[in-house]
């Protein structure tokens, strides 16, 4: 996809999901926001309307918007379309029920809590939705609960005419759609060319070996032959393969062939062959089909969940499963009791390494999920 176009087609989660550590909470803290603040103010003008209770009803609109939206966006499957419907429906829904509970009232609308607070669950979805759709939801807020409130209450505004009316009333939710799409599409534009524009060099493809992983090596050579050349010299000796040989011969190369495939799955993490520490799951042998870029950024993110001493080594797990459109889904699953902070700062070099080689990087608390595009697509 251009540059031009991915401008407005991203999410800002979906670029930088590491800086995002405190994205789950948005919603809830513009929730709490909107209970206080709304709450307030319905409470101090309770004896404004014959229908106070309606206030509180509204509030509770809004605050429900705002925690549907947390919920779904904790979920692993995208939801851009649902947790705009929500904002449009419940939000917009909060709206017209204060401005019924308003109604035939005689207040000040310069001081009505339910537009600002509207455009404050208007702006939940900043981080989730590219500029283009959060333009299109602030827009439908606009096109339909906003007249419809202003239709309520305008006949109950005698010191302001209907044009400012409709100002006062339609201000907070334009400001607040205006200030999320530039805020989304500033980010992506800020994150693009860090992805975009990455080095394709490949940094120590190859490891070192270190004397202890030699020494190793040698020690594992030795293990796999001690089997195999006895019995071949046997053989040879006698100058005739028998069917108890065949059995025999079987036995060792299952053998064999289970300790290679333990220690292949290792090695492309650059980990010997006796680590215990991290365990591979790759029954499809999709580990061969990586770029050496690919493996090099994979195996930095490892070994840097591996030296933070905030995580449990002994349960890492590395799941790789082919998919139908060829690529390969790869999840890292570990046991951290590091803050969500400190684990995001720890990782967030690794991860931007990651995300210039593969795709649909998630970041949650104790998991790391990505695809890997087939070897014939970017």
């Amino acid at each position: 996809m251009p540059t031009r176009r991915k401008l407005f087609a991203v999410a800002p989660r979906d670029l930088d999901p590491t800086s995002w550590f405190i994205g789950p909470y948005v919603p809830v803290v513009f929730g709490l926001f909107v209970l206080v603040y709304g709450g307030l103010l319905a409470a101090l003008t309770w004896g404004q309307t014959a229908h106070p209770l309606l206030q509180f009803a509204a509030v509770g609109l809004c605050v429900l918007a705002c925690l549907l939206v947390h919920i779904l966006t904790r979920s692993p499957v995208r939801a851009g379309v649902l947790i705009a419907a929500v904002v449009v429906v419940l939000g917009g829904a909060g709206l017209v029920v204060s401005a019924i509970g308003y109604a035939g009232s005689d207040f000040s609308v310069e001081l009505w809590w339910a537009p600002f607070s509207l455009g404050i669950t208007l702006a939940t979805l900043a981080p989730y939705l590219p500029a283009v759709p959060l333009a299109i939801t602030g827009g439908a807020v606009l096109a339909t609960s906003v007249p419809i409130a202003f239709v309520i209450i305008d006949s109950s505004v005698p010191m302001w005419g209907p044009v400012t009316t409709l100002i006062i009333v339609a201000l907070p939710v334009l400001t607040s759609t205006l200030m999320i799409t530039v805020f989304s599409a500033t980010t992506v534009s800020a994150m693009l060319p860090i992805v975009d524009n990455r080095s394709r060099e490949v940094i120590s493809t190859v490891l070192e070996p270190h004397p202890d992983d030699e020494e190793t090596e040698r020690t594992n050579l030795a293990r796999l032959t001690a089997r195999a050349v006895p019995f071949l010299r046997t053989i040879a000796r006698r100058g005739t393969v028998e069917p108890l040989d065949r059995a025999v011969a079987g036995e060792i190369a299952r053998y064999l062939r289970d300790d290679l495939v333990s220690r292949t799955d290792l090695a492309w993490i650059g980990l010997p062959a006796d680590d215990r520490r991290v365990v591979v799951i790759d029954p499809d042998r999709r580990a061969d089909v990586l770029r050496p870029a690919q493996r090099t950024a994979i195996r930095d993110l490892v070994n840097a969940i591996l030296n933070d001493s905030a995580v449990d080594a002994a349960s890492i797990l590395i799941e790789l499963r082919a998919q139908s459109d060829g690529s390969t889904a790869i999840a890292i699953s570990f046991d951290a009791d590091q803050p969500e902070g400190r684990k995001v700062r720890h990782l967030a070099p690794y991860y931007f390494n990651l995300r210039g080689e593969v795709a649909d990087v998630r970041l949650e608390r104790s998991r790391l999920s990505f695809r890997v595009p087939p070897a014939d697509r970017p």
